[in-house]
């Protein structure tokens, strides 16, 4: 998992291309069965969807990071733009749709900290080509381009395509899990996938290690796969790293995987076992805390987790 030259020293930015949504949380006992009704016990509201959480987790990693992205002009896109910007995200290239309302998520946490997920696009929906090539015009070598798969597929291409043009590092969490590794934007160099989307790239089962492996000479790209508790591990041609993840008690996992991702893209200067591991403990932290973007750790609080006895 080299990481490219930056253009500009240790300047080099993290754009984030992807999806922004109002989460609405409720926190049950257990997630419920079909035709099951369950009381719930809190009702929170804060900033969320893939994209929004790995840019806030970036720029909380140290990175400069800017989002390209669509919210609606209503009440939920206002929500979005402030706590991105409270986070130190540049969002100047997020666009505004009139038409369209804001994404929304719902998302059911129970007291074993899992959780599932309903998702209304919205003004996710919108986000083409010409929006994303209008925010990468400036696009450098060294810069960081990361994407997901709650936005429109060919956005998503475009995004990868002019990132590896440009000699960017394209990494692509192919989350929601596609059926079939198949379909992996051309341009990616390093896919990120938890231990189940591994799976169901490849088909099969199997230890991760393997599946890892397989999927990195199929497509010559870095594999870091996420593993919940048990940390997580990157495979390429040459080489197998893996690190264990802090002991924490979770409370929520909604945006564990996101703050992953964001730091793993905002660390590239770091070496590969030392970048995976600080991901790793910021991954963990989140979970420690209830919401998405709101629960995303500082790098003041990695830092802090790393030196604790």
């Amino acid at each position: 998992m080299t990481a490219r030259t930056p253009a500009r020293g240790a300047g080099y930015r993290v754009v984030v291309v992807g999806s922004l949504n109002v989460d609405t949380r409720l926190s049950v006992r257990e997630l419920p069965v079909p035709g099951q009704t369950l009381p719930a016990r809190r009702l929170g509201r804060g900033a969320g969807g893939k994209g929004a959480n790995q840019a806030a987790a970036a720029a909380s990693a140290g990175a400069e990071t800017l989002m390209i992205g669509a919210v609606g002009d209503d009440e939920g896109g206002q929500l979005l733009l402030r706590a991105l910007a409270h986070r130190g995200v540049d969002t100047t290239r997020i666009a505004v749709r009139p038409d369209h309302p804001s994404g929304q998520a719902l998302v059911l946490v129970d007291d074993s900290a899992e959780n599932c997920i309903l998702l209304l696009a919205g003004a996710n929906h919108t986000l083409d080509e010409g929006t994303v090539t209008a925010g990468l015009h400036d696009l450098a070598a060294g810069d960081v381009v990361l994407l997901q798969n709650e936005v429109p597929r060919p956005a998503v291409e475009r995004a990868a395509a002019l990132g590896a043009r440009a000699g960017a590092t394209v990494i692509w969490n192919a989350a929601p899990a596609p059926v079939s590794d198949e379909g992996l934007p051309t341009g990616v160099h390093v896919l990120v996938v938890n231990v189940g989307e591994l799976a169901t790239l490849c088909g099969g089962s199997g230890p991760a290690e393997e599946l890892a492996r397989t999927v990195s000479q199929r497509h010559r790209v870095t594999v870091v796969t996420t593993l919940g508790p048990d940390g997580a591990l990157a495979a390429t041609d040459e080489e197998l790293v893996r690190v264990s993840a802090p002991c924490v008690e979770a409370v929520d996992t909604t945006a564990a995987g996101d703050t992953f991702v964001g730091y793993l893209a905002a660390l590239s200067h770091l070496s590969p076992a030392e970048r995976i591991a600080r991901a790793a403990a910021a991954g963990a932290l989140a979970v420690t805390r209830h919401g998405a973007l709101d629960s995303i750790p500082t790098a003041a609080d990695v830092y802090a987790l790393d030196e604790t006895p």
